[in-house]
């Protein structure tokens, strides 16, 4: 479709567009807000959609069918098992991945020819395990604060085996890299 813009868009007078840092890399905490099965040349994708528990969002593209690369296909098969497994679904459907928990480890893709470097999940982890501290990536717009992460906070986390449990488990998790004299007193509730 195509049309006048007059009277709707004035490019002197609409908005700069906002300049997004890239999210540093590390292990973030977050829910797959959209998954779609989308086309390729060399079979089909899902393409994933994660909103981080900062608010900041990552996109991922699983090879799901793939007639060149068997390892792609692999990897995307293994990733979509993960999910379902951490979520305690079975994945039939790209909807039963759609606000499942994850936690995914965030990379940094460098530059390639005209494109800038951007971010790529690497691998999604069981977002329940308390092993690995999860980081918040900062705002948009804002550097990361440079400081160590510090494991502890979710080290108590609930297993998720009872009701009342799998219901917390879904609550927003304070980060675990936040140190005791820095602490937000805002309720998450």
């Amino acid at each position: 479709m195509t049309g006048n813009l007059a009277g709707i868009y004035d490019q002197d007078t609409a908005p700069d567009a906002p300049e997004f840092d890239l999210i540093p890399a590390g292990d973030y905490d977050g829910d797959i807000v959209k998954a779609e099965l989308k086309d390729t040349r060399a079979g089909c994708m899902i393409s994933i959609q994660i909103k981080l528990d900062s608010g900041r969002v990552v996109f991922d593209n699983l090879n799901i069918q793939c007639s060149t690369s068997s390892q792609a296909e692999d990897i995307a098969k293994a990733a979509v098992k993960k999910i379902g497994q951490t979520n305690n679904k079975i994945i039939r459907d790209t909807a039963d991945l759609e606000l499942c928990r994850v936690r995914v480890r965030v990379g940094i893709q460098p530059a390639r020819g005209e494109y800038s470097e951007r971010n790529v999940v690497k691998f999604y982890q069981d977002p329940h395990k308390a092993a690995v501290p999860s980081r918040t990536a900062p705002p948009a717009g804002r550097a990361a604060p440079a400081r160590p992460p510090v494991a502890g906070a979710a080290a108590g986390r609930a297993t998720g085996n009872r009701k009342w449990e799998r219901s917390a488990s879904r609550a927003p998790q304070p980060a675990a890299d936040t140190q005791a004299n820095d602490l937000d007193d805002e309720i998450p509730y």
